[in-house]
């Protein structure tokens, strides 16, 4: 199923180009199992000539696949970050007895990460190719990230993921495949020790406000 819609968007991108960028993005924001390197690096390997040299490489995976991407990525990003937003309160009370951490615990790691902190985390993250966006998105709801600074750092990081994937799948070519794939095992992998990070820092915080109080 996942790959079969993975195919449709290639194919997608071969006849529609920079909008099929932008839709496939964004579908791949929805439907998670979906490797988020294969995209905009098939667009790259797809949409971008291979004779081109360098210079206009760059302005035309910048044209093609950086802008629509980022639009979409940063768009995508909502649905995860809004669910999170106003619905992860709701959740943690409701699950507090079992999480051992409630809603008081939540706003005080949110004044600690606000500033510097949450625009480097933000930008970072979404820079990174290999981190899992649906988590950062998810993470940056639940902690109360302002929504401008969440979008302009979201789609800051976004240029940057999207020009170095889509260099590489231009780079490459044909053989994007592959390479996407290990990129997203490597993406797995790290969604699952962010994962048990923040399980950590949960029952850490915990422990630490139960001894102040």
């Amino acid at each position: 199923m996942i790959s079969e819609i993975t195919q449709w968007i290639m194919e997608l991108m071969r006849a529609h180009g920079q909008i099929a960028v932008f839709v496939g993005v964004m579908i791949e924001q929805i439907i998670v199992p979906i490797p988020s390197p294969m995209i905009i690096m098939g667009a790259g390997a797809i949409l971008i000539p291979h004779g081109l040299s360098i210079p206009n490489a760059f302005l035309q995976i910048l044209w093609v696949i950086v802008l629509p991407g980022s639009l979409a990525s940063t768009l995508g990003s909502y649905i995860g970050y809004m669910i999170s937003f106003y619905g992860g309160k709701a959740l943690v009370v409701r699950l507090q007895r079992f999480l051992d951490v409630d809603w008081d615990q939540i706003e005080r790691l949110e004044r600690r990460f606000q500033g510097k902190r949450e625009a480097l985390s933000i930008f970072l993250s979404r820079a990174i190719p290999v981190f899992p966006i649906s988590l950062v998105s998810i993470f940056a709801g639940l902690l109360r990230v302002p929504i401008k600074p969440f979008t302009l750092f979201t789609f800051l990081g976004s240029i940057f993921r999207c020009f170095f994937l889509g260099f590489f799948g231009w780079w490459i070519g044909a053989t994007y495949e592959k390479a996407a794939t290990r990129l997203d095992s490597v993406e797995t992998i790290v969604s699952i020790v962010m994962l048990i990070v923040m399980g950590v820092v949960f029952v850490y915080l915990y422990y630490k406000f139960r001894r102040a109080t």
